[in-house]
C-alpha cells in the first residue's frame, strides 16, 4: 500500500503563486476557463455527408458557447484533390468564402481560399459589440470534383486558429470538429446511348435511374440522375444516396417477376421536353450495365404522355413563331453549361428556334403514340 503525503504550502506563498500566475496571464493574455463554463468549440454543420461527383455542398462554420468574442482568424485545409471552393464574391481578388451573420462583409481583412487552405479573418462590426454565445462565422460552398470512392475532409488548423475577445485576448478552444465528405463506391453503374428523334444534338436528355432489391418488399434503396453529351452518351454511377426519389419518377408498380434478377433492379426513366418519356427495368449488378440504344420520339408538347390532337393544336396555335438562334430548349434537370439568352419557343419540338412544318410533321408522324411510363 502507497501512501501519499500531502505538503501544506504556507498562505504567504500560496498567495504569492496565485499573483505571479495572475500576471502572467495578463502579459500572455492566455485565457483561464472559468470553473464549469463549456470550452469554445469550431464546427462544420454538417460534419459528415454523402457525396456524388458534380455535388455542391455549403458547410456552416459555427462558433460554439465563445463569451466576449470579437475577432476570428480561421485557417483550415481541405481535400485540393477531391473538393473545390467555389467563390462567394467574384467581383474581389482570389476565392472568397461566405461571411456568417456574425461579422460584417466589410469586416475580412483576409479572406482567401487557395491551394487547398481557406484563411478567414474577420472580427465584428464595432457598432455591435462583441458577441457571447453560438452563432455561424462563416459559409464554405464546395463542388465536390472527386472521381475515387474515399473520405473528403475539410479541417482546422488548430494551431494556427484563434479566437480573440475584445481586448485582443485568446478565448481557450477546447473542441474542433472537422467535416467529412464521403464519396462512397457506386451500387450500380449504368451507361447507353439516348437520342432524340429530328434533331441534330442529342445533348441533355435526361437519364434517372431507381435501385430496388431483387426480393421483396421492393422499397428504393438509392437514386441517381445524370445528362447525355453531344452524342447522346452517357454514364450514370448510382451512390448511396440519403434522398428519396422524387415522386414524378417512380415506377408505378413493382419489378418484373421475369426474368428473375439475382443481384438488385433499376428502374429507368428517360425524358427531355416535348418528347415522349420511355420507362424501363434492367437488372443490374456490381459491374457496368449497358442498358442499349434508345430514342425519344417527339410532339407530346402538352407533356400527357400522349401525342394526340391537342399536341397538333397546340402546335398550330403557336405556328410561325420564331426566336433568334442559337436558343435554349428549357430542361430544368439538364440545364446547359452555356445557356443562350434566347429561350425556344414551347412547341418547338426539334429545337431549331422556331415552330414550323418540322415540327408539326414530326407530331403527326408519331400521332397516336403513348410513353409507356407511369
Amino acid at each position: 500500500m502507497t501512501t501519499m503525503t500531502v505538503v501544506s504550502l504556507p498562505k504567504r506563498l500560496r498567495i504569492a503563486i496565485v499573483t505571479l500566475c495572475l500576471a502572467l496571464v495578463a502579459v500572455t493574455g492566455i485565457a483561464v476557463p472559468v470553473q464549469g463554463a463549456p470550452a469554445s468549440g469550431l464546427r462544420f454543420d454538417p460534419d459528415t455527408a454523402l457525396v456524388s461527383n458534380g455535388d455542391t455542398l455549403k458547410l456552416a462554420l459555427w462558433v460554439d458557447d465563445v463569451a466576449d468574442l470579437y475577432r476570428v482568424e480561421l485557417h483550415m485545409n481541405y481535400d485540393l484533390a477531391g473538393l473545390e471552393v467555389l467563390d462567394a464574391d467574384p467581383g474581389r481578388v482570389s476565392v472568397q468564402i461566405e461571411p456568417g451573420p456574425l461579422f460584417c462583409p466589410a469586416c475580412t481583412p483576409w479572406n482567401e481560399a487557395v491551394s487547398g487552405k481557406i484563411h478567414f479573418v474577420a472580427q465584428r462590426d464595432p457598432a455591435d459589440g462583441p458577441f457571447s454565445g453560438s452563432g455561424i462565422a462563416a459559409f464554405i460552398t464546395l463542388l465536390i470534383t472527386a472521381t475515387q470512392p474515399d473520405t473528403y475532409t475539410v479541417s482546422f488548423d488548430q494551431a494556427a486558429t484563434r479566437l480573440l475577445d475584445s481586448g485582443g485576448r485568446s478565448i481557450i478552444t477546447g473542441r474542433f470538429t472537422d467535416a467529412a465528405l464521403v464519396l462512397s463506391p457506386p451500387l450500380a453503374r449504368l451507361t447507353g446511348w439516348l437520342t432524340r428523334e429530328g434533331v441534330g444534338s442529342d445533348e441533355r436528355s435526361v437519364v434517372n435511374a431507381i435501385l430496388y432489391p431483387a426480393t421483396s418488399p421492393y422499397q428504393p434503396s438509392s437514386w441517381g440522375r445524370t445528362c447525355t453529351d453531344a452524342s447522346g452518351d452517357f454514364t450514370l454511377e448510382i451512390r448511396p444516396n440519403p434522398q428519396p426519389p422524387p415522386a414524378d419518377i417512380l415506377p408505378s408498380g413493382s419489378p418484373p417477376t421475369s426474368p428473375p434478377c439475382a443481384s438488385q433492379w433499376a428502374f429507368l426513366r428517360l425524358d427531355f421536353t416535348n418528347y415522349l418519356s420511355e420507362c424501363y427495368w434492367e437488372c443490374t449488378g456490381d459491374g457496368v450495365r449497358n442498358i442499349g440504344w434508345h430514342d425519344l420520339e417527339g410532339g407530346d408538347v402538352n407533356g400527357d404522355g400522349c401525342i394526340n390532337i391537342l399536341d397538333i393544336v397546340s402546335i398550330i396555335g403557336e405556328y410561325g413563331t420564331i426566336v433568334a438562334g442559337p436558343c435554349t430548349v428549357p430542361c430544368a434537370a439538364c440545364p446547359p453549361d452555356s445557356p443562350s439568352s434566347n429561350v425556344a419557343p414551347a412547341r418547338d419540338v426539334n429545337g431549331d428556334c422556331q415552330v414550323n412544318i418540322l415540327d408539326l410533321t414530326q407530331a403527326a408522324g408519331n400521332f397516336g403514340l403513348c410513353s409507356n411510363c407511369p
